[in-house]
């Protein structure tokens, strides 16, 4: 080969070097731009996966590849958030940031995402075990550290975070909650998130708690999306039913939210809600529990929300609706009208 020969071929190699680096610049600033025109929609439709660690062998090996290549399958759905369960790397603890924090980081980055994930991390001479948050754009924008370790995680010297309030943290879509695993059985904390505003708390763990979180969703009315190193890894809706699952056959499970979506009562409620399925159609969804005599109603339609809905038929919304019974009841009581007597 000559050496122009030589020098031509060096300059096509740059050449196509370079328009590969400005073909991902540019799919990363399109799927930015389409995630910020999102953000202008009155009512938002979150996209969320989440990952099973169900099937690898922890212990001494490293599961940060197998995890990641799970992760890469579930950016086929375009998630708006993804979820990785507790201490998925199986590495030692690191600070924060550090290398598995700056792997997510990037892929975060590059799918413009937000990403939550376990991690053990060290501050100093203390080991926490943490949930990370990760913006679209690759920033560290939180970090929650379990308040309830086990006691063998005690005795394994990790240290229980403090608790400074609900880890309750705010994205383009809406705020958002952590717990992690054991924390599951401090029923308050979770009422805490929702008090605070919560629409998906993220659970990221060991086990699946299949029987507690659906309850956990249900009681809150928000959902709860978890991520577990064994068994399947769900999507609740605010109802508690499951809306996703990994499984055998695919070892992440995805959904799309309407994060305005509300659980009413069908006392004043049933005939409004038929009348907005008849002028609604398809871009509102109402699902009927019979035997519950609820029924939640959502809005597919990125220009209403359901309490546009709300207010155009007088829906009165479940917590409301009890509250207002529990006035109505209390104020009917023989003794609260003994006291509303004028003394003789």
């Amino acid at each position: 080969m000559s050496k122009g020969q030589t020098l031509m071929r060096g300059h096509a190699f740059s050449l196509l070097g370079l328009t590969l680096m400005c073909l991902y610049a540019l799919t990363v600033s399109h799927r930015l731009l389409a995630a910020e025109a999102d953000q202008s929609a009155r009512n938002r439709i979150v996209r969320v996966v989440t990952i099973s660690g169900a099937g690898l062998q922890p212990g001494t090996n490293d599961l940060l590849e197998p995890m990641m290549a799970r992760l890469d399958q579930a950016a086929s759905f375009h998630p708006d958030i993804a979820s990785l369960p507790e201490h998925f790397s199986y590495r030692a603890p690191e600070p924060v940031p550090g290398p598995v924090t700056e792997r997510l980081a990037s892929w975060a980055h590059e799918h413009a995402c937000y990403v939550v994930f376990g991690l053990i991390t060290k501050k100093d001479t203390r080991i926490y075990n943490s949930a990370i948050l990760i913006d679209r754009k690759g920033q560290i924008v939180a970090q929650y550290n379990k308040i309830h370790p086990t006691e063998q995680e005690i005795k394994r010297g990790i240290t229980p975070g403090e608790d400074v309030g609900p880890p309750v943290f705010r994205t383009d879509f809406g705020t958002i909650g952590f717990q992690i695993c054991f924390d599951v059985n401090w029923r308050e904390e979770w009422r805490r998130l929702k008090e605070q505003g919560a629409l998906i708390v993220f659970w990221p763990s060991a086990y699946p708690a299949e029987r507690q979180l659906p309850a956990l969703a249900l009681l809150n009315e928000y959902y709860v999306v978890s991520s577990t190193l064994r068994g399947s890894a769900h999507i609740y809706d605010i109802s508690g039913e499951t809306l996703a699952s990994a499984g055998e056959y695919q070892q992440w499970a995805a959904a799309a939210l309407p994060v305005g979506k509300r659980l009413f009562e069908i006392d004043f409620n049933a005939e409004k809600a038929h009348q907005i399925q008849q002028k609604y159609g398809s871009r509102v969804q109402v699902v009927w529990f019979h035997d519950s005599d609820w029924f939640t109603l959502a809005s597919l339609d990125p220009n209403l929300t359901v309490e546009d809905l709300i207010a155009e038929y007088g829906l009165t919304p479940l917590d409301e609706y009890l509250a207002k019974c529990t006035k109505a009841i209390n104020q009917a009581r023989p003794e609260a009208g003994s006291k509303a007597e004028p003394s003789r």
